[in-house]
């Protein structure tokens, strides 16, 4: 128990770096289309415990588990939430955010498989940490500094527009456009009005699920379980503010929020950027 206070003192230490100025360079994955975000930290045994292998082996363990957590810490600080804001910068500006993240890197990040060990001494530990799924997610720490944002109704169409089916979900494709996956995206037409962002949603869902999924195909897995069997897919005319925000057609978007007005389906979260 002594050890394990000690340890905990030592990783919210590491931790501090969300409250920096300076945000360094984590090696690190970000799974877009499932919104996780992985790890490999790497360690070694005490010096001391070189003659007991069972010891050595245990220590190595704990300091590859620290140098993960430490890890995520930093690369989750990276994490674009808005075109504008990466989650330091929140962190820097609401200290809500940094008190959360380290909450969620300290108890949710878990290990991937087992610690694998080789000749020389090293440790290795794979670790992963979801950013969406409820209030211990990296999106609910993301999202604080929104939550009192006033919620605000879709636009209404600029011109009239008839849709003849239902649609599960939106699908805007942006391939070859090096999109830039983002927490909360922005979709607005050519015109420049904004038709999808957090501002028209319930924070809880966007926490819950997150505001798109990225994939490569319309139909793949990913696609089908965010925007269902039935999407409309809309192509992108450009990328705006730094490849993070799609923008369509002004008749696509009034499409788009005509479909949306029968099924809902952008109250949902039920959107798909291809990229």
């Amino acid at each position: 128990m002594k050890f394990t206070k000690k340890f905990a003192a030592c990783l919210t230490a590491l931790l501090f770096v969300l409250a920096t100025a300076a945000v360094f360079a984590a090696e690190g994955t970000t799974d877009w289309g499932t919104g996780v975000i992985r790890v490999t930290g790497n360690g070694v045994g005490k010096a001391k415990y070189k003659n007991n292998p069972g010891q050595y082996r245990l220590t190595a363990q704990q300091a590859a588990r620290m140098d993960a957590q430490r890890k995520l810490a930093e690369y989750v600080s990276g994490v674009q939430v808005t075109a504008n804001s990466s989650m330091h910068d929140l962190a820097l500006e609401d200290d809500r955010v940094n008190t959360m993240l380290k909450s969620v890197v300290l108890k949710n990040a878990i290990d991937v498989g087992a610690p694998q060990f080789f000749d020389d001494g090293v440790c290795t530990i794979t670790m992963e940490l979801h950013m969406y799924g409820g209030n211990n997610s990296v999106a609910a720490a993301a999202f604080i500094p929104f939550k009192d944002d006033l919620k605000v109704d879709f636009p209404k169409p600029v011109n009239a527009t008839v849709v003849n089916q239902t649609y599960t979900g939106l699908v805007i494709d942006c391939r070859g456009m090096n999109i830039n996956p983002v927490m909360s995206p922005v979709i607005k037409n050519a015109d420049g009005t904004k038709i999808y962002g957090h501002q028209n949603l319930d924070i809880d869902k966007i926490i819950a699920k997150g505001m798109a999924a990225y994939s490569s195909d319309a139909y793949d897995q990913i696609s089908q379980q965010r925007a269902g069997s039935n999407p409309l897919v809309i192509k992108a005319v450009r990328l705006d503010d730094i490849n993070a925000n799609p923008v369509i057609s002004v008749a696509d978007a009034d499409k788009v929020l005509a479909a949306n007005s029968q099924s809902k389906f952008l109250d949902n979260c039920a959107v798909v950027f291809l990229k």
